[in-house]
């Protein structure tokens, strides 16, 4: 098997799987190395051109959801059917996530439980409905991204997100200590702030981020899926429990 296929035979799941940031490059660079991939995304639309796109580009077996992930009744349904169309999946990418912003002072509950239950209960719910399957085959490789924003509060006015991105992280932590005897490993991801839309549209705002950070530029969604291949590939195959910071620096200046 060349490298450049060296996740052929696997089947990765993949949350957000459509927006313009990482997941479509986590999307991409997994598929390119020949996983099948399980898209789930919120949005239908998106769904559809993930998947397209993925066949398109690489000859690799593709089903897409557009589901909610914090709908258990939805995300069960998707897990039975495409696990009987693509079987087991033993790679689990939890990169869903949503922040709506605001002061603690009159942040809205409903959404303060809605954030919670898409960035951190839902990844905890994938990770239980996939596990098992994963220590029957004995192997899994699960990549949680959680953000920088789970050490600093979000610096202010994301404060569900900041606390959802830090559970996700003892979640990893425990998930990995349970898991390393069936041959599971977990591992999470704290990316800095990474192109998007939403980096464009505040871009203003944004730039003295950039120019505090060590490498003096935001990331690139590619790099996070950089990271998420190796994290998923046998290369870092006794690494476990871990948070790897992918913030060009950033983390050290705030």
């Amino acid at each position: 098997m060349t490298t450049e296929q060296r996740f052929a035979g696997r089947v990765a799941l993949v949350t957000g799987a459509g927006g313009a940031g990482m997941g479509t490059e986590i999307s991409r660079r997994l598929a390119r190395e020949g996983a099948a991939i399980i898209a789930v995304e919120r949005h239908a639309r998106r769904a559809g051109e993930i998947a397209e796109r993925l066949r398109a580009e690489f000859d690799v077996p593709v089903r897409s959801y557009a589901i909610d992930v914090a709908d258990r009744p939805a995300v069960d349904a998707m897990l039975d059917e495409a696990a009987k169309a693509l079987g087991a999946i033993d790679i689990l990418v939890n990169n869903a996530a949503i922040n709506t912003q605001g002061s603690v002072f009159d942040y809205d509950a409903d959404t303060f439980d809605e954030v919670i239950d898409v960035d951190l209960n839902a990844c905890w719910y994938l990770i239980r409905q996939t596990i098992g399957p994963m220590r029957a085959l004995g192997r899994g490789s699960i990549v949680n991204i959680s953000s920088v924003a789970a050490y600093n509060g979000g610096r202010g006015r994301e404060a569900p997100y900041s606390a959802a991105k830090a559970g996700l992280l003892e979640i990893t932590r425990s998930v990995a200590i349970e898991a390393g005897p069936y041959g599971i490993r977990c591992n999470a991801i704290a990316p800095g702030i990474i192109e998007s839309k939403f980096s464009q549209k505040h871009a203003e705002r944004l730039q003295a981020d950039a120019d505090v950070t060590p490498l003096r530029r935001h990331g690139r969604p590619e790099e996070i899926a950089n990271v998420v291949a190796f994290l998923v590939s046998e290369e870092s195959s006794y690494i476990t429990g871990e948070v790897i910071n992918v913030s060009g620096g950033w983390y050290l200046s705030v």
